[in-house]
C-alpha cells in the first residue's frame, strides 16, 4: 500500500488562492444568471401554472435505448460492482488476448466507440467502459467520488476485478484525461496510452480555446450547483449535436417500421443525457479535474500515442502535441479533414493508426499467425519504425535477425561468426528496402531508374528527421533529447552519399544486369542467402557512363 499511495503524490491540487480567484470569478461571471434562475424559480412558486423559460427548449427524448445499444453485435453488456459503485461495460474478444481498455469522453458513453470495438476485437479483449456517473453505470451525487485520486483508484480496482494486471488505455476527451492521470498514478498498470483529442492535464484547463462550447466560462459556470445541471437538462439537444455533428451524416446505424429507415443514432446520446441526473456525474467530473495538476517533471515512461483532428474546435492543436512533454516514448499522428472526434469521423485511418501502434508488424498479419516479438528501441516506437534501415513493414525483411544474445562469454571464433552476422544483417536490411521497391517488376533497371532508385534510398530518413525536429522544437527540455540519433543518421546519410556521389560507391547487385536482377528478385529476404548475390559498387559515375540495358536497343531497333 505505500508504494501505491506514493503513486498519488503526483497529483498536486493548485494553491488556495486561485481556488478562491476561480469560485470568485465563477459568482461574478454568473451572477446574472443565477439571478433570472431565480426569478423564474420564485414565479413558478408563486404561479404554479408558469412554465421555466428554458423548459420550452426541452426536447422530448427516448425513454429506452435504441436497440443497437443493447444487443449483443459490438459485445457482452456486464457489471463490476466496487464497494458501493456499479460499473456497466461492453466486453469483446478472445479473455486469453491482452486487454484494451477503452474510455469515452463527454458527453458521451461506451457507444462512442463503435468503430472501434470489432476491429480491436480480431488482436484483444476489449473492454469499452461507461464512466462512473454516464450511461449505464451509477451515478453517485457526491462531488468528492469524481476527484483525480478517486476516479483512478476505482479504475485501478476495477482492472484488478476483471484479473487485469496490465493493460492499454485509450481515452478520448474526458476519458483521455482519465487515461494521463491513470498513466501517471498507476503505470505498472498501463502497456500503452493512446490519448484522443485530449491535451495533459497540466495544459488543458489554462488553454482551452474562447471559441469551444466547453471554455474557461463554461468551466467556471459549472462549478456552481445545481443550476449547470438543470441548464443542460434543457439544451441538451443543442449541445449533444455541437459536440457530434457528423452523427447526422453517419449511415450505419439505421432502423424503422413499415420499410421506412432512419438514422436515429442520435437516439443513443440523448437517451443517455435524458436526466438531470444524467448530467450530474459528468459535471463533476469538471467540478474536481479543473483543480488537479501532475507534480513537475513526472514523465510518462510507457509508449504513448497521440492523435487529435486538424480541425478540433474544442482543444488548441499546438496544446495536444505539446503533451508529449509529458512523454517519453511517444508518436504523434494528426488526422486530416477531422474535428473533435476523429476515432468516429474518420474510423478507418484512426483505426489503422491505432492498430500499428498497439501491435506494430502483426497489424499486416492474420490474428492467426501473430507471434510475441520484442519491443524496438525508443525511436522505433516513437516514430513507428520509420527510423529502421529497412521498412518494418517488408516481408523480406522479417527473416532478418535483429539481435544476438549469448549466455556464455564470446569466444574469438563466436565473434568472428558475430561479425559476419552483423555485416549480413545491415546488407539485408539495405537489399530489404530496395526489394519492396522493386516488388513485381519483371525488367532490369535503366542506368537512370537505378540513380534515382539510390537517390530515393538517399532520402529514407527524411521523415524521421523532420519528427526528430518537431520533438526538438516543442519543449526546451527535449531539444537535445534525439541529438545522438540524429548525429548517427546523418553521418550515416553523409558517407553514404559521399561513396555514391564521388567515391568507391554503395555496395549493390547490378540491378541494371538482367542475370543479376533475376538473382536478386528470387532472393528470399534472408541474411544467410545474401552470400549468392553478386555485389558490386555502384555510383552516379558508373550509372552515368553505363550504356541501356540490351532490351530496350532490340525496342529501338
Amino acid at each position: 500500500m505505500a508504494g501505491q499511495k506514493q503513486n498519488y503524490d503526483v497529483l498536486e491540487v493548485l494553491p488556495k488562492w486561485e481556488i478562491a480567484k476561480i469560485y470568485l470569478r465563477c459568482l461574478l461571471a454568473n451572477f446574472v444568471i443565477l439571478l433570472k434562475w431565480l426569478y423564474e424559480s420564485v414565479k413558478c412558486k408563486v404561479n404554479p401554472t408558469a412554465i421555466m423559460r428554458r423548459t420550452i427548449e426541452r426536447t422530448d427524448f427516448p425513454n429506452k435505448p435504441p436497440i443497437f445499444m443493447t444487443d449483443t453485435n459490438l459485445g457482452r453488456h456486464s457489471y463490476v460492482k466496487l464497494e458501493n459503485t456499479k460499473l456497466h461495460f461492453v466486453e469483446a474478444g478472445n479473455r486469453s488476448n491482452p486487454i484494451v481498455v477503452l474510455l469515452h469522453g463527454f458527453p458521451d458513453c461506451w457507444f462512442g466507440w463503435r468503430y472501434q470495438i470489432s476491429e480491436l476485437t480480431h488482436y484483444f479483449h476489449v473492454i469499452a467502459l461507461d464512466l462512473k456517473g454516464f450511461n449505464d453505470s451509477d451515478k453517485p451525487h457526491w462531488r468528492f467520488e469524481y476527484t483525480p485520486k478517486k476516479v483512478c483508484e476505482d479504475l485501478r480496482k476495477f482492472l484488478i476485478a476483471i484479473s487485469a494486471k496490465s493493460v492499454s488505455i485509450i481515452g478520448h476527451d474526458l476519458g483521455g484525461t482519465i487515461g494521463w492521470y491513470f498513466a501517471h498514478t498507476n503505470p505498472e498498470m498501463v502497456d500503452k496510452f493512446v490519448s484522443v483529442s485530449t491535451p495533459h492535464p497540466n495544459l488543458l484547463w489554462d488553454n482551452v480555446p474562447k471559441s469551444s462550447p466547453f471554455n474557461r466560462s463554461w468551466l467556471e459556470f459549472v462549478q456552481l450547483p445545481m443550476l449547470p445541471e438543470m441548464e443542460l437538462k434543457h439544451t441538451a439537444d443543442k449541445v449533444l449535436r455541437r459536440c457530434y455533428p457528423h452523427v447526422a451524416k453517419e449511415k450505419l446505424y439505421l432502423s424503422g417500421t413499415n420499410g421506412s429507415m432512419s438514422n436515429n443514432l442520435m437516439e443513443a446520446y440523448q437517451y443517455s443525457f435524458c436526466q438531470t441526473d444524467d448530467w450530474r456525474g459528468p459535471l463533476n467530473y469538471f467540478r474536481n479535474f479543473l483543480f488537479y495538476r501532475i507534480r513537475e517533471g513526472e514523465i510518462i515512461q510507457c509508449p504513448c500515442l497521440i492523435i487529435a483532428g486538424n480541425d478540433d474546435r474544442f482543444y488548441k492543436l499546438e496544446t495536444v502535441v505539446k503533451s508529449s512533454e509529458f512523454c517519453e516514448n511517444f508518436m504523434i499522428k494528426i488526422i486530416e479533414q477531422s474535428g473533435r472526434a476523429p476515432h468516429q469521423e474518420m474510423a478507418t485511418e484512426f483505426n489503422s493508426t491505432l492498430l500499428k501502434f498497439l501491435i506494430g508488424k502483426k497489424y499486416s498479419q492474420k490474428p492467426s499467425e501473430m507471434q510475441p516479438t520484442s519491443s524496438r528501441g525508443l525511436v522505433g516506437r516513437m516514430f513507428g519504425g520509420i527510423g529502421t534501415v529497412a521498412n518494418n513493414t517488408v516481408k523480406l525483411g522479417n527473416n532478418l535477425r535483429e539481435t544476438y544474445a549469448f549466455a556464455n562469454p564470446i569466444n574469438n571464433r563466436e565473434k568472428i561468426k558475430l561479425g559476419h552476422a552483423a555485416k549480413a544483417n545491415i546488407m539485408g536490411k539495405k537489399l530489404a528496402w530496395f526489394a519492396e521497391k522493386l516488388e513485381g517488376r519483371e525488367q532490369p533497371l535503366e542506368p537512370s531508374e537505378f540513380a534515382e532508385l539510390i537517390d530515393l534510398y538517399l532520402q529514407r530518413f527524411d521523415e524521421e528527421l523532420e519528427q526528430i525536429k518537431i520533438v526538438q522544437s516543442i519543449g526546451k527540455h527535449r531539444a537535445n533529447q534525439h541529438a545522438s540519433r540524429e548525429a548517427v543518421i546523418r553521418s550515416t546519410l553523409g558517407n553514404e552519399k559521399l561513396n555514391f556521389n564521388g567515391g568507391g560507391g554503395l555496395e549493390l547487385p547490378d540491378l541494371c544486369d538482367p542475370v543479376q536482377f533475376k538473382q536478386f528478385q528470387e532472393w528470399d529476404g534472408n541474411a544467410a542467402s545474401i552470400q549468392h548475390l553478386k555485389l558490386k559498387f555502384i555510383s552516379r559515375k558508373l550509372l552515368q557512363s553505363s550504356k541501356p540495358v540490351e532490351k530496350d536497343a532490340k525496342m529501338v531497333e
